[in-house]
């Protein structure tokens, strides 16, 4: 056997004890994923793969897009039982990694706008109610100012009658053209949960609407922004062809995922090589440090096959209070200023700029690639 690979008794102890320390429950699903986590064996990794996607299903309805890859799937599943097997093993990979960027991001996007969805249904419920309300109290008064109305004698007594049930009339008109408001406000909130136009569909991560839809949430706190982009990705481009920048693209987005796992924050493909991460409640000095993380990451992990051009990012980092949304394009021009920085002084670094310590109308040219 060979002294690297571990034993099947290694793994088993490490699952069990993974899977005590997490309080996960030991059904067969979680003790698969887990074991997987610890082997290193080419098969088990798709084996994993391919019950990471059985839970993501598990949790979305399937869609078009994912059952016209599964069908590329069928046509190497009758091929192969998931040996190394080179000829297989590459395009199933390919497909298979596909998959799961697309969905991992899909099943986020899925849950945070079913939080959304229950929300306006709820505030719609609430209006109807506060309708229902409503008009049963305008009955009952303009009811009380008819009864009035039948005895009395004069039309000097009839007149402030007549003024009651005209105030109320408008009292009435008034309140349903609010909640009238309020209802196209949640018709139209309803009408715009849609999760793929969120979604970037090369990463599966957040794009910039779904980015900016989430913003919102985020105002009068203390926020950190980061903004990274590759090193001369432009030249990657040119030299390995797009479809190979894509995979770069792809990796990077996922291992980024991965890395921000434990931490709140909202995490998208702006544009291009382009990505942003927006940490709620966080100070700058700690982002400072767990970017390193994330540059390290990237360096580490390298273009499999590029020894000679390795791989980095340079990051820029903003941080302050976000009192509204319109100050969000002051804290993205002040990550953009600093990750300029990074640029200028050599690349495959960090810097950042507290919303604090900006000078004002500062501004910087295009930075290079």
């Amino acid at each position: 056997m060979d002294r690297d690979h571990k034993s099947p008794a290694d793994i088993v102890r490490n699952t069990l004890q993974e899977l005590a320390r997490s309080g996960k429950p030991p059904t067969p699903l979680n003790y698969a994923l887990t074991y997987f986590r610890f082997s290193d064996r080419p098969q088990e990794d798709f084996c994993a793969a391919l019950l990471e996607l059985t839970e993501i299903f598990a949790q979305i309805e399937e869609d078009n897009w994912t059952l016209k890859q599964l069908e590329r799937l069928k046509d190497y599943l009758p091929k192969t039982v998931l040996v190394p097997e080179e000829e297989v093993i590459g395009p199933f990979s390919e497909i298979l990694n596909e998959l799961l960027l697309r969905n991992r991001g899909f099943a986020k996007e899925v849950q945070h706008q079913r939080k959304e969805f229950e929300g306006t249904v709820s505030h719609l419920n609430e209006l109807i109610g506060k309708v229902h309300i409503m008009m049963n109290q305008t009955a009952n008064r303009l009811e009380k100012s008819l009864n009035r109305f039948n005895t009395v004698r004069t039309l000097e007594e009839a007149r402030p009658i007549f003024t009651e049930i005209i105030e109320q009339s408008r009292s009435l008109l008034a309140a349903m053209r609010e909640i009238g408001d309020d209802f196209q406000e949640a018709h139209k909130n309803l009408m715009n949960s849609t999760i793929e136009a969120n979604l970037d569909p090369l990463t599966g991560t957040l794009n910039r609407r779904g980015f900016m839809k989430r913003l919102d949430s985020f105002v009068q706190k203390n926020i950190v922004l980061m903004i990274f982009d590759l090193d001369h990705f432009k030249e990657l481009n040119d030299r390995k062809g797009h479809h190979h920048g894509d995979q770069v693209l792809q990796r990077l987005s996922a291992e980024t995922s991965k890395n921000l796992e434990k931490r709140p924050n909202i995490f998208c493909r702006w544009g291009g090589d382009e990505f942003l991460v927006l940490f709620p409640d966080a100070s700058l000095d700690e982002i400072a440090s767990f970017s390193e993380t994330i540059r390290s990451t990237v360096l580490s992990d390298g273009d499999p096959g590029n020894s000679e051009h390795p791989l980095t990012i340079s990051i820029g980092i903003s941080a302050g209070f976000l009192e509204s949304s319109d100050l969000f394009d002051t804290f993205y021009n002040l990550a953009d200023q600093a990750l300029y920085i990074a640029k200028k002084e050599g690349r495959n670094r960090i810097r950042a700029i507290h919303i604090d310590d900006q000078e004002p109308n500062a501004k910087r040219p295009k930075p290079p690639s």
